[in-house]
């Protein structure tokens, strides 16, 4: 496995039974078939890292063991290129394979062509008794536009979910990485972190680092009252709420709010629509199936690739970064662009 993790992975309530379901893929004999884990959960929750851990004790336990890691996104890159050449040399390859990982299959929820490619692949694997590690933030239900027979193989298997974490958990993580980070995290810090932090491990292992930061350069012990001085300082000043965001974003497009939350699809509120989600997701922590429920009781999934489409956009579209950049400063209560 190529991926690196610098932290130690921390057992929690959220990741045991998913632990345990790799463990019986992994162990020497799987007593049940076919040989498949499905794991889901939120962005940043350690699905990667417990897979990882898990393939390097498998891999340290047995020897020539031939193994592959493979995001759906590659996998999509291969089969276009199959189609231009007409040869798909993966499939000649799962011969040898012992285990294979498939990260992150939602990013192929809306290309059914796709799936049913994935599909073939799947059966040849099983046939083979390879070893199947599926990893996906929606749950195979979740995800409204899969194809039965990949809902099929996944519900055959054994799935599994990782929640974010409790408030208890969070403390461990927070203390956890204090600890690695070699600096000290009272108990009541940490509590007050947890609570106002409700966050992924991968967000909270961020609000650690720059804790880090404070106690290195300004020589100074990470403390409640320190806590509580950072967390101000990061808060939004104003309190947002989805109709503010959503009435600053149609001023600035020139459209409707109630156009950008409605059920329509017409182009012109497409993107404000978009910006809107994006924004929410990014000042406000809001969750995807609120962020739905109040843009025209949209789907989860449809937030979250609404959020992708957007990022992909404004790595293309300086006017929009810059749109975007000024929605942000004007909702934190900063000046706005210049007259």
């Amino acid at each position: 496995m190529s991926a690196q993790f610098e932290h130690s992975l921390l057992s929690l309530p959220e990741n045991h039974f998913a632990q345990a379901a790799l463990e019986r893929l992994l162990g020497t004999d799987p007593d049940f078939s076919p040989r498949l884990v499905y794991l889901f959960g939120p962005a940043g929750v350690g699905k990667s890292h417990l897979v990882v851990e898990q393939v390097r004790q498998f891999l340290e336990t047995y020897e020539g063991v031939q193994h592959r890691l493979l995001p759906l996104y590659e996998f999509a890159t291969l089969n276009l290129e199959a189609s231009s050449t007409g040869t798909f040399p993966l499939l000649d390859q799962i011969q040898e394979l012992d285990l294979i990982v498939l990260e992150e299959l939602h990013c192929i929820e809306n290309q059914s062509w796709l799936q049913k490619k994935l599909v073939i692949l799947l059966d040849e694997l099983l046939q083979n008794e390879t070893r199947v590690i599926l990893t996906s933030q929606l749950a195979i239900g979740e995800m409204q536009q899969a194809i039965p027979k990949l809902v099929s193989r996944c519900h055959g298997g054994i799935t599994s979910s990782i929640a974010l974490p409790s408030e208890q958990s969070r403390i461990s993580l927070l203390q956890h990485f204090a600890e690695h980070h070699n600096f000290q995290l009272p108990a009541d810090a940490a509590l007050e972190l947890a609570r106002k932090l409700p966050v992924s491990p991968r967000e909270l292992l961020g609000v650690t680092l720059q804790l880090e930061a404070i106690h290195q350069f300004e020589q100074t012990e990470i403390t409640l009252e320190v806590v509580k001085n950072f967390l101000e300082l990061h808060e939004t000043p104003n309190r947002l709420s989805l109709a503010q965001i959503t009435n600053a974003v149609a001023k600035e497009f020139r459209v409707t709010a109630k156009g950008i939350r409605s059920e329509t699809r017409e182009q012109q509120f497409l993107i404000p629509r978009q910006v809107g989600m994006y924004l929410s997701r990014k000042m406000m922590r809001a969750n995807y199936a609120e962020i739905g429920h109040f843009y025209g009781g949209r789907s989860h999934s449809t937030v979250m690739h609404a959020c992708k489409s957007l990022q992909e956009k404004i790595k293309h579209n300086s006017e929009l970064e810059y749109r975007i950049v000024q929605l942000k400063r004007q909702l934190q209560g900063y000046p706005g662009k210049p007259k």
